[in-house]
């Protein structure tokens, strides 16, 4: 196993070094180990798929408070605690990092604290491995409601709760240089940042500083899906990136992972969802192949390459869209992507909404708990820029 401290150091080296067959881990300024390698368990992530990345060797499991998010935290901590059983059963012993988040709209020193032993219970542990603060601030359509305090409020909280040993690490989504400057004046400072990365969005200059002051540098959305989800483009321009399918073809292996091993090259965490067996352990074995020092570079030199889409075809017009769950049961959401994939954003519960922002031409699904189909709809631009979708009673 190789280990990586998370430092300054490899800011003096033109490449970072090889893999060499080893499987990265990073080791937190506290001490703590952390594999670089985790399942996001949003993105439709249910138990089941848990289990079967427990299965395929998966240790680091990353998950949330937010349902509407497409989390499902008692589902991590049933499934957690199969494996255990099945561990000792065997005689084997199965040691798994659990990382939380923290909803913006639990912000507040009380809050937090009570929303830490919501996870606490819905992970069936006394102590949590990493807590993150999911966002540092609430915004129209993110929070039902009005948060009791600051995300400062909510850092004390966790710091306090580090002292009392029952989270290990703390951390905060989404951060800029600011906030990175207020970070470091804390008591306890943050040992993750956890930040949208990608090789065509790879914020080399915050990264930089975060891996500087030995925290350790995070990314959501890794393989490409903001370009998607959020910046209007048709298909995503990571996967289909030309320098990164002829890297790929080169090694006979997947894109993501080429991703995967350049990105914990430079001592990045990556936590790609996946609800396929096949595709969770390919995630899992991107290691088996190093990337030349040539090929490093040429990914380091895709920052700020991601096409810009046309105002016609490739960027339809962004709408803001609030579906509503009128029903008496919860109802799964599901967007269709560009090769007609199911892609989970959340679960909407009974008399809840979910809010998004979407663009023209795209595709959602609506499922019962049960996974039957209970209605579906299509984003249209002449339907105005705000648009509000009832799901009631199991139709649109």
């Amino acid at each position: 196993m190789c280990v990586l401290s998370v430092s300054s150091q490899e800011q003096q080296l033109e490449v970072p070094p090889l893999h060499r067959n080893e499987f990265p881990v990073a080791t937190l300024h506290n001490g703590q180990d952390v594999p670089l390698v985790g399942l996001g368990c949003a993105s439709g992530v249910r138990e089941s798929h848990i289990l079967s990345a427990l299965e395929a060797g998966y240790r680091f499991l990353d998950t949330a408070q937010s349902s509407s998010w497409g989390y499902h935290e008692a589902e991590i901590g049933s499934a957690v605690q199969t494996s255990a059983a099945a561990a000792i059963a065997d005689t084997s012993e199965i040691r798994v990092f659990v990382q939380t988040k923290i909803h913006p709209e639990d912000l507040g020193y009380g809050a937090t604290k009570r929303a830490v032993q919501v996870s606490l219970e819905r992970l069936q542990t006394s102590r949590l491995d990493s807590v993150l603060v999911h966002k540092p601030r609430c915004w129209e359509g993110a929070c039902s409601k009005t948060p009791e305090g600051t995300w400062q409020d909510s850092w004390r909280a966790l710091e306090e709760l580090v002292d009392e040993g029952i989270i290990g690490a703390i951390g905060i989504c989404d951060v800029d240089d600011r906030l990175l400057d207020e970070l470091l004046q804390q008591r306890i400072r943050p040992h993750i940042i956890q930040n949208w990365m990608d090789p065509l969005n790879q914020g080399t200059d915050i990264r930089t500083r975060v891996q500087a002051e030995g925290i350790l540098y995070q990314a959501y959305s890794s393989l490409g899906t903001q370009w998607v989800h959020h910046r209007g483009h048709a298909t995503n321009p990571v996967l289909t990136n030309p320098t990164l399918v002829s890297i790929a073809e080169k090694y006979g292996v997947s894109v993501a992972q080429v991703i995967i091993n350049w990105a914990t090259r430079h001592g990045i965490s990556v936590l790609p969802a996946s609800t396929n067996p096949e595709r969770q352990i390919s995630n899992l074995n991107s290691f088996q192949f190093d990337l030349t020092d040539e090929e490093v570079r040429s990914i380091d030199a895709l920052e700020g390459t991601a096409p810009t889409p046309s105002q016609s075809k490739e960027r339809p017009k962004e709408v803001s869209v609030v579906f509503e769950n009128r029903g008496q049961e919860p109802i799964d959401s599901f967007w269709i992507n560009d090769v007609e994939e199911e892609v989970h954003l959340g679960s909407i519960e009974a008399g809840d909404e979910l809010s998004m922002s979407s663009f023209h031409g795209h595709k959602f699904v609506f499922r019962n708990e049960g996974g039957s189909m209970t209605g579906a709809h299509v984003v249209h631009r002449d339907s105005g820029r705000n648009q509000r979708h009832v799901v009631h009673h199991g139709e649109l």
